[in-house]
């Protein structure tokens, strides 16, 4: 699906607008209780358990799902507490409120444009701004910037908070009357969807090529498919446009659509959705079963090339309740036709002035009334012709000389078009003939070795010439890609051929774009968990992957601003890759700017499409830069619904879990990843960590004398270490192993009385024991204690065990450098010994 400036600018400023509304809101909150009407605020919730699969009601999060009515609504309802600015400006735009809603619907949910919704944005920006700059910073940002650079919209991806329409399943592509409206046809229109409404099973639009017959037809389809009442179950579209007209004959578009099998195969195709077509039926009565099954508007466009029997048969054949809309310049006979005549030349007018407007060219655009006229009837109503002159005279041409050249329409059209191209432009169109497909905005500058600022510049310069279209891959991309239209494909292969040195050049290119994307793509495989490996889903991240990388060796040589630097191009080209926000949040970080390297980690995870590795780096942010275990435990969690074997996050789990004394839950998450092959996670690591939270749990349960909660921790502790390999514990795990079997024993002594838990405790005390046997029979001489007392100065200190003291030197630690890990307290192993002086621990192992 394609959009065009005029889309992305509206969606630039109600955007900001609603930013503004929203941050006003969030404004009052801190000072009173913020009144939200019962209906926006059961909107923004039901869209936040939608979108985020989960319910609340805070402040924060639910009025970022209120959509622009809502948030005006929300506004007037506490405007006794707004500045007398801000309750001001909202009066202002009373007027046109209604208005904008509806161009943010036909923004939000990718409905036709119409005539003045760009023009109405613009005057809503600019009144809110000029009468109240401060309350509607965003928006003044957003005026200003469109001011000085227009191309910013291209890095744009339209997303508006909105609620799923009720409506008939569909595959309407976006018409090309979106960028201006759709111009007059008002009987017509009214004609057609009286008659597919009532009992004509077949309607058909006539007239000549260019005359609109597309448009009309697209403008009723949507009009039914916004109907409160619409007949239709699903509403199918299928094209037969086969040729182009250029200077001198009729060219074929390849991979078109040949005769009426195919027409019935795409339509068939599209209904089926993702259940698999029968190979073996015959292609028309698949069809006819269909819509025979359900009520379906089928709509058959440029059917003028497959008029053969088969699609008189299949029109005869047609199952009540199900309709067929064909546009073609030739009648069948069968069916009841609306003849689309030319524009009127006031309509003429409009659509030219409009178009004009749009596009800044202003030699069109103040023509007077009388030279409008004359230049328009020698159009004769042809919207085509319309546009096309349009685009010939933003080029630079004057229009006498385009409408009184004899050609019709696409050579003359195109080739002055492209004599007024700007050089970067013309080099990334061909650019993009050399490197067939869609590209996004990075691959176009790495190939093109154009800036981020450069490159934008020039798409929009072919954009607003239609020379390229912009395009989503598919449902849920995000990220717009470029290609060149139809006929400018057909028109630049046959006049304006990219040279021989461009060719080698974007080829060698192209290698070079291969050839990184297998490095970046292997090194994020060999250690997705290291935070300086940029993680590469495709090859349309690799030109800003380059970019990333380069930052990530500025930040190695300390170079933090020329890092962001490269960021904030890689931001440009690719706002919507994850990566870019997370390499940029590690640059703020290592600047010490905590707060907005937190945003930025919290954008990276909006963009990450659920990756287990981007929860990992953003847990691991906020659980060791910020300290907010109780984040970064909430990103493990979401991650883990998605990824529930994932090692690094289980692993993570359990780590957070043991940091925030949640001891049953860490040991939980280890026995989890014992049962899970993988090489991620040092298996001694997982060993000591399950360890350690059995220890702290169950200490921690034994003072306060919750037995059973000491028993289920020493009994779960027990089964994860059966599914840890026996080789990744240790001898220091052999320490922890002794300390658990001596709580084992402690839960045996408290529990004195309740014979179950005494027998539990006894085979608890022993399973441990018999764990630190198997790794060093010697190991159970060994003692557990906490340190009691430390001489810095004499490097000696007391080990109290029970009622007993144990004096140590430095000398006795196991590894001499622990001496500068104790503390009084420090829980620690040892070997007795006793001497004439009394009972003394040697070979020290402090248990941290």
């Amino acid at each position: 699906m394609s959009f065009n400036a005029t889309r992305l600018t509206c969606f630039a400023l109600i955007s900001a607008i609603e930013t503004d509304c929203r941050e006003a809101i969030l404004a009052l909150d801190a000072d009173i209780d913020v009144q939200i009407p019962d209906g926006a605020r059961q909107a923004a919730a039901h869209r936040l358990a939608r979108d985020r699969k989960s319910i609340g009601d805070d402040l924060d999060v639910l009025v970022q799902y209120l959509d622009f009515a809502d948030s005006y609504q929300a506004l007037l309802a506490n405007k006794q507490h707004l500045s007398d600015s801000l309750r001001d400006s909202l009066g202002t735009i009373a007027s046109q409120l209604q208005a904008l809603i509806q161009v943010r619907n036909r923004v939000a949910h990718s409905r036709p444009m119409e005539l003045g919704d760009l023009a109405l944005a613009l005057d809503v920006a600019n009144a809110l701004v000029a009468h109240s700059r401060f309350d509607w910073s965003a928006t003044d940002e957003v005026v200003t910037r469109l001011q000085r650079e227009p191309s910013f919209v291209l890095g744009l991806t339209v997303e508006l908070p909105a609620d799923p329409l009720k409506q008939p399943q569909h595959n309407l592509p976006i018409p090309d009357f979106d960028e201006t409206g759709f111009f007059g046809r008002a009987a017509e229109l009214k004609r057609i969807k009286k008659a597919l409404l009532g009992a004509y099973p077949v309607v058909s639009v006539l007239g000549d090529g260019g005359i609109g017959k597309t448009a009309i037809a697209l403008k009723v389809a949507y009009d039914l498919l916004d109907a409160q009442d619409s007949p239709f179950d699903a509403i199918v579209w299928a094209t037969a446009k086969s040729t182009t007209l250029t200077d001198r004959e009729i060219s074929t578009i390849g991979g078109a659509i040949q005769d009426s099998l195919g027409l019935f195969e795409a339509a068939a195709k599209e209904l089926a959705g993702n259940s698999q077509s029968d190979q073996s039926t015959d292609p028309m009565e698949e069809l006819l079963e269909y819509l025979e099954q359900f009520r379906v508007l089928l709509i058959l466009d440029n059917l003028e090339t497959v008029t053969d029997h088969r699609l008189r048969s299949f029109l005869l054949d047609l199952p009540v309740g199900s309709k067929v809309l064909l546009t073609s310049r030739i009648g069948l006979g069968i069916e009841n036709p609306v003849k689309l005549d030319p524009l009127t030349n006031e309509e003429s007018k409009r659509l030219l002035r409009t178009l004009a407007g749009i596009r800044g060219v202003d030699a069109l655009r103040t023509l007077g009334d009388d030279s409008l006229t004359r230049l328009v009837a020698k159009l004769r109503g042809h919207p085509l012709y319309i546009k096309w002159l349009v685009s010939g005279v933003q080029a630079g041409r004057r229009p006498a000389e385009l409408v009184n050249d004899n050609s019709l329409l696409l050579d003359f059209c195109m080739s002055n078009v492209w004599d007024k191209l700007p050089q970067p432009a013309r080099n990334v169109l061909q650019t993009m003939q050399i490197a067939r497909g869609p590209r996004n905005l990075a691959e176009l500058a790495f190939l093109s070795t154009m800036s981020a600022e450069k490159i934008q510049t020039s798409v929009l310069d072919l954009m607003t010439t239609n020379f390229v279209t912009m395009r989503h891959a598919a449902e849920g991309d995000l990220e717009g890609s470029f290609e060149p239209g139809e006929f400018a494909a057909q028109y630049l292969s046959r006049h304006q051929p990219p040279s021989t040195g461009l060719r080698s050049q974007v080829t060698a290119r192209l290698r070079e774009l291969e050839d990184m994307g297998r490095d970046f793509m292997a090194q994020s495989r060999s250690n997705p968990l290291d935070p300086f490996i940029i993680d590469v889903r495709d090859r349309a991240d690799v030109p800003t992957a380059r970019l990333l990388h380069a930052a990530v060796r500025e930040l190695r040589d300390g170079n933090f601003d020329l890092a962001l630097e490269h960021c904030a191009e890689a931001q440009v080209l690719s706002p919507t890759y994850g990566e870019v926000w997370r390499v940029q949040g590690i640059a703020h970080y290592y600047r010490e700017d905590v707060s907005t390297a937190a945003e930025d980690f919290e954008r990276a995870l909006e963009h990450a499409d659920k990756s287990a590795v981007m929860a990992f780096h953003v847990a691991n942010f906020f659980a060791d830069a910020t300290n907010d275990l109780e984040h970064a435990l909430r990103v493990v969690n979401d991650a883990l619904k998605t990824n529930s074997r994932n090692p690094a996050l289980l692993h993570q789990l359990a780590d957070v879990s043991f940091r925030m004394a949640r001891y049953g839950d860490s040991v939980g998450a280890c026995s989890l990843l014992g049962g899970i092959p993988q090489s991620m996670i040092s298996g001694h690591a997982i060993a000591i960590l399950c360890l350690r939270a059995a220890v702290f749990g169950a200490e921690d349960a034994l003072w306060n004398s919750n037995l059973g909660a000491a028993a289920e921790l020493l009994e779960d502790a027990l089964a994860a270490l059966e599914k840890l390999d026996p080789s990744d514990l240790d001898v220091v795990a052999a320490d922890w192993l002794i300390h658990l079997s001596e709580l084992s024993a402690r839960l045996r002594r408290d529990s004195d009385g309740d014979e179950f838990l005494v027998k539990r405790a006894g085979e608890f005390q022993l399973a441990f024991a018999q764990r630190a046997r198997t790794i060093d029979p010697a190991k159970l001489s060994r003692l557990t204690g906490q340190i009691k007392h430390l001489d810095d100065t004499k490097r000696f200190g007391f080990i109290r065990r029970g009622e007993q003291d144990f004096f140590f030197h430095r000398n006795d630690l196991i590894t001499r450098d622990d001496w500068n890990e104790l503390a009084t307290s420090t829980l620690v192993a040892f070997d007795p010994e006793t001497t004439q002086r009394g009972k003394h621990g040697v070979r020290v192992q402090p248990l941290l």
